[in-house]
């Protein structure tokens, strides 16, 4: 994910006022970056007829692309964690969670019973563990163990001007007398050091942080509990941080509402909030919300079962400044349970972010044979994949009747218009236009080479070229009949 241009930074926005294309008020102006621009919610959009906005579930691989098969992985493995691509090691990289039990670990203290693991893989699918040598486990050192906190989330910070604090972890760590959140950090996602100030945040359990490059604050989101409707539920808190060490007083976030718990018929159903994760895309804040529909409670667990029990989904949701978020309009899940029995009972958590490989969008997730009160062994753990096409969460679609999408006035350093769009079944053409609605000469709807193609990057061209006008703000008018279309870019 790109970081924000320092030329975007000088104004989101230029003018505020209610659009209009003639005299009167003065229209709303927008400075956009090279980045995708989206359209999960209506921030650049001053018009649209005849569109509807879609959510798309991911698809999935057959099978888990990492399962519980050594010693230290205890039958469990969990991403909460991180994935990424290091275009140096040309290798995907996970940070994911396993189960070993406590005492087992030389040189780490393992107050839960929890290690972080590294993963690689060339290709994203096929996984190896490597043997790093870090740490002992009942005696040897040949695993792929690099710490122990609960919940681990990896924030690698590019724009850390310390080298060895180039990675940053925030997960749950529970020595005596000291329990809470904690953050760590290390100067190759290997081998890793705890801040000299912790814990960092109250409570413990589940975590993802991230960082917003175009503010430089880092975010927590994490799991606590509320009362909502006189009953005591997993929510989500917000903290910030400047430096990783001090953070804001935590916030409520995000509690189930009654449209949450309209399906419950019973006293003790309810809808539950697990974890979140959240991250950066393009000039946006998106979230993977784990929303959990608590359907029974076991008064006699088993061993290793939890007496709450019900599915575990995730749904969208989405901020423009890290802090005020939204649930998307469409509460379906993004990441449903199923259709595979490996993942037909929960998807517990995500990343804490997508990896972007070729023309899609990867996010790795904790996949459960069985709801989130199963028992073992019926009850097995793995990591699964979800992906969609690049910029692919939502689109506006629009039918055989043709439908418009027009935006507010524009500013931007480029002149090459791209276009993310399935337009195989009909046609897309855009048209450029001045503050005040007209097309500009040469960008006019006829002018324009419509496209009759499905690509993640359509070139978008006119009769007098590909190059829009530059050092002027512009709308862009979409013609859409029987499209999807689910972002443009103004690029260099």
């Amino acid at each position: 994910m790109s970081v924000y241009p320092v030329f975007a930074v000088v104004a989101v926005l230029l003018a505020v006022g209610q659009v209009s294309h003639g005299g009167g008020a003065r229209p709303l102006v927008r400075a956009i970056g090279p980045e995708a621009q989206l359209f999960v919610d209506d921030w650049l959009v001053a018009s649209k007829r005849g569109v509807r906005r879609t959510l798309h579930p991911c698809t999935k691989l057959d099978r888990p692309v990492i399962v519980p098969d050594k010693p230290w992985e205890g039958q469990r493995v969990y991403v909460y964690g991180s994935a990424s691509h290091d275009p140096a090691r040309k290798e995907f990289r996970l940070w994911y969670m396993a189960r070993c039990g406590r005492r087992r670990v030389t040189g780490l203290a393992t107050p839960s019973g929890d290690v972080v693991c590294l993963a690689t893989s060339k290709d994203g699918v096929h996984w190896q563990k490597p043997s790093l040598g870090l740490y002992a486990f009942d005696g040897s050192s040949e695993n792929n163990i690099v710490w122990d906190y609960h919940s681990p989330s990896v924030v690698i910070d590019e724009a850390e001007p310390d080298p060895a604090r180039r990675y940053k972890m925030a997960g749950a760590y529970h020595p005596k007398g000291r329990r809470g959140y904690w953050g760590a950090h290390s100067p190759d996602g290997l081998r890793w050091t705890h801040y000299p100030v912790n814990p960092i945040l109250p409570s413990t359990d589940t975590i993802t942080a991230t960082r917003v490059p175009w503010t430089g604050e880092y975010l927590a989101f994490h799991k606590r509990s509320a009362r909502v409707r006189g009953v005591g539920r997993r929510t989500v808190w917000l903290a910030a941080s400047r430096d990783f060490q001090a953070w804001s007083k935590p916030k409520l976030l995000f509690a189930p509402d009654e449209q949450d718990d309209a399906w419950a018929a019973e006293p003790h159903q309810r809808t539950e909030f697990y974890v979140m994760s959240a991250f950066p895309y393009g000039r946006m804040m998106l979230g993977l919300l784990s929303v959990f529909r608590l359907t029974r409670i076991h008064k006699e667990p088993k061993p290793h079962q939890s007496p709450h029990d019900g599915p575990i989904d995730i749904q969208l949701v989405h901020s423009r400044d890290g802090h005020t978020w939204h649930r998307f309009e469409d509460r379906s899940p993004l990441i449903p349970t199923g259709p595979h029995p490996y993942d037909a009972g929960c998807i517990l958590g995500v990343a804490n972010g997508p990896v972007l490989a070729r023309d899609e969008m990867w996010v790795y997730y904790t996949a459960i044979t069985t709801p989130h009160g199963g028992a073992l062994p019926a009850k097995r753990i793995t990591i699964g994949r979800a992906a969609w096409r690049r910029d692919g969460f939502v689109s506006l679609d629009a039918g055989p009747e043709a439908g418009v999408v027009e935006t507010v006035l524009l500013t931007a350093k480029g002149t090459r218009l791209e276009v993310n769009a399935d337009a195989s079944k009909g046609s897309l053409a855009v048209e450029v236009l001045t503050a005040d609605g007209k097309p500009l000469p040469g960008f006019s709807r006829s002018d324009c080479q419509a496209v009759h193609t499905d690509s993640v990057r359509h070139a978008i061209r006119w009769q007098g070229g590909a190059r829009l006008p530059a050092d002027r703000s512009v709308r862009l008018r979409f013609h859409l009949t029987r499209v999807g279309l689910y972002s443009f870019r103004i690029a260099p």
